[in-house]
């Protein structure tokens, strides 16, 4: 393919879509033509802070593009995913893939007959640090895996700045919904089996003013054995001078592999202002840059994602059964 790929961003009310665009603006044989979202003063804000133009429908934009980034409210990625695979188009999709097991198993079978490439914003898959820790497990550096412990916290303020995060019509639910899966998924990738019983306490709010849970923790067994923890809470607080964090614990039956992804920073520390005392400035790799590089490589090549369409199905149903051993107050297998 020597023509640019031309790229639509399908919803942009996900933080991430602002990162997405600028990373594709970086790689050469990519154009980003435009963007559809119900918002039209956030699409607009967009259109103005990164340049693609706004279009008035999703068919619309779909005629100009080759790929769709669904980085929408989470109700709507099946829509927008849908749309896009029966249109022919490629699709980089946000987590969660859909917030209805159904429509992931619809979307499965979309993709396999429509012959598309479907990746997952899987973006922990694509970071140097835990790619790192994948080639030691496979080399069998650590011996077999015994357990994975993790945390995927999140500064409760930022879910704020984006009230759809905390309006269960649109996100699907709160951090059960948004923080399981990124866990859920770099377990299933290091261990290279399913996740089969999964156990959630979903504790009180440390926000009580929300409408949807903000702190809990799981824990998983695979079917080869291997357990589980995952701490995907929103309660870091206002304050805490990041946004958030993810850390594992790998331990083998040989050794330790101990992960905290975003260390790769600096403190700066001033006396001008209050707000000048602690700041945080991350210089490390650039995971999204990495993640979207690897989703126009697989269109050029012909290639299969790493994490695709069937991932995103899978994360899905991890974080369903959270919820559901949540209700019935005892560990649940995944469907």
């Amino acid at each position: 393919m020597t023509e640019k790929i031309k790229v639509g961003f399908a919803g942009v009310a996900h933080f991430h879509a602002d990162s997405y665009v600028q990373c594709f603006k970086m790689i050469p044989n990519v154009e980003v033509v435009g963007v559809f979202e119900r918002d039209r003063e956030l699409a607009n804000q967009f259109s103005e802070k990164f340049g693609p133009k706004v279009y008035e429908s999703m068919q619309a934009l779909l005629r100009d593009v080759d790929a769709v980034v669904v980085a929408s409210e989470n109700a709507f990625h099946y829509e927008y995913a849908a749309n896009a695979v029966e249109s022919g188009k490629h699709v980089l999709c946000e987590k969660p893939m859909t917030i209805d097991l159904e429509q992931a198993d619809k979307l499965v079978k979309l993709v396999e007959k429509n012959h598309v490439k479907f990746q997952m914003c899987y973006v922990m898959r694509y970071h140097a640090v835990t790619s790192l820790a994948k080639g030691l497990v496979d080399e069998g550096r650590i011996g077999k895996l015994l357990s994975i412990v993790g945390t995927n916290k999140l500064n409760r303020s930022l879910v704020l700045l984006r009230g759809w995060f905390t309006q269960k019509s649109l996100s699907g639910g709160g951090a059960v919904m948004d923080h399981t899966v990124h866990l859920s998924d770099l377990i299933r990738w290091y261990t290279g089996s399913e996740i089969e019983e999964v156990y959630t306490e979903i504790g009180r709010n440390v926000n009580e003013k929300l409408n949807v849970e903000d702190n809990f923790l799981t824990t998983v067994r695979t079917q080869n054995h291997v357990l589980g923890h995952i701490d995907g809470s929103w309660t870091y607080s206002s304050g805490h001078f990041t946004w958030g964090d993810v850390t594992l614990e790998i331990l083998g039956t040989e050794g330790l592999i101990y992960i905290d992804a975003f260390r790769q920073n600096i403190n700066f520390i001033g006396n001008e202002k209050p707000s000048d005392r602690l700041s945080w400035h991350y210089y490390g790799c650039n995971a999204d840059l990495s993640l979207v590089k690897d989703f126009i490589r697989c269109i050029v090549e012909d290639a299969q994602p790493i994490a695709d369409v069937y991932d995103g199905r899978q994360g899905v149903a991890v974080t369903l059964a959270s919820y559901e051993s949540s209700s019935v107050g005892r560990a649940v297998k995944p469907k």
